[in-house]
């Protein structure tokens, strides 16, 4: 029971406890001021090892991907005429001298070389025509 009181005593008061508490406490060696004289010896690391595992999973999955976009692709739309004549248009010439565009698929009597604001020459193997909407010149080269 007077071990108890005794405790009871040293835990109730702060500076007591300290003390105690310090007095538990191993002594903590000082580091040392000299280089140390025996060499350091690091054990080999192990060889590296490549991710195999992930590596399949990726390739699996990048092959399912483009399998997939290969079996949910459509053929691509059908080319349309949309009347505004650019490099590169097939065309017809009209009976009145206008350039349309057609499909290059069907008949055509030419391909649109350049276009040119009206008043200027086309150039050199290539016909002028007037562009069906009235928008310029079309300089046609035969084909």
């Amino acid at each position: 029971m007077a071990e108890v009181n005794r405790a009871w005593q040293v835990l109730g008061d702060p500076v007591a406890r300290r003390s105690y508490d310090l007095s538990l406490r191993e002594p903590v060696p000082a580091a040392r001021a000299e280089p140390r004289s025996d060499p350091v010896v690091l054990a080999p690391l192990p060889p590296a090892r490549f991710p195999w595992r992930f590596m399949g999973v990726l390739a699996v999955g990048v092959l399912a991907f483009v399998v997939l976009g290969i079996a949910t692709a459509s053929d691509p739309p059908p080319p349309s005429v949309d009347n505004l004549l650019q490099p590169g248009d097939c065309v017809v010439v009209e009976p009145n001298g206008d350039a349309a565009e057609r499909l290059c698929t069907d008949a055509h009597d030419g391909v649109v070389e350049v276009l040119v604001p009206t008043g200027e020459p086309c150039p050199f193997g290539s016909e002028p025509h007037r562009d069906q909407l009235g928008l310029g010149i079309a300089c046609i080269r035969p084909g």
